[in-house]
């Protein structure tokens, strides 16, 4: 199997695992911000690690099932999620040079781009237009939360691609 596929793989069960949070997580006052928009954390690793034949496949399936579950209006996330991959992706090359503070700065900035992007696209959908929106406290807690979750995968997903060392034994006849 391609460590492509695998990571690939990885990124879908991840969205999955964000979609199941949201859907079954805490409904208490002021998550409501995190729970939907862990999603983010997920599409800032896959604009990172996938390739953008992958991204695009990616971006497609998780972005019409994310419509579908939600109910919005088909093509709202694959709009989100792809327009902040691709913010993403493009600065891929700063990103993989930059220390954990620094990427965990850029993650805060994607986290807050993708909740921007989510909030813009859903007040066209309703027709209302609410705009600027206010940012609330739960919105920067939870933008700092995805940021810092945004890393915690990255290294996560880095470590899990990384070969373990095999031992070998010979045997003697």
């Amino acid at each position: 199997m391609n460590p492509g596929d695998r990571t690939f793989g990885k990124l879908l069960a991840l969205a999955a695992t964000a979609w199941v949070f949201r859907a079954v997580g805490p409904e208490l006052y002021g998550t409501a911000a995190l729970t939907t928009q862990l999603l983010a954390a997920v599409v800032i690793q896959a604009g990172l690690l996938l390739s953008p034949v992958r991204l695009a496949g990616w971006t497609f399936l998780v972005g019409f099932s994310w419509d579908l579950l939600t109910f919005s209006a088909l093509g709202h996330h694959v709009l989100v999620v792809g327009l902040t991959a691709l913010l993403v992706r493009t600065q891929r090359g700063w990103w993989l040079g930059a220390s954990a503070g620094e990427q965990a700065a850029g993650s805060v900035l994607a986290a807050v781009t993708y909740f921007a992007l989510d909030r813009f696209f859903h007040l066209l959908e309703i027709r209302s237009w609410d705009w600027p929106f206010a940012l609330s406290v739960n919105l920067v807690v939870a933008g700092l939360v995805n940021g810092v979750v945004s890393v915690a995968l990255g290294w996560w997903l880095e470590r899990q691609s990384e070969p373990s060392p095999r031992r070998v034994t010979r045997r003697f006849r």
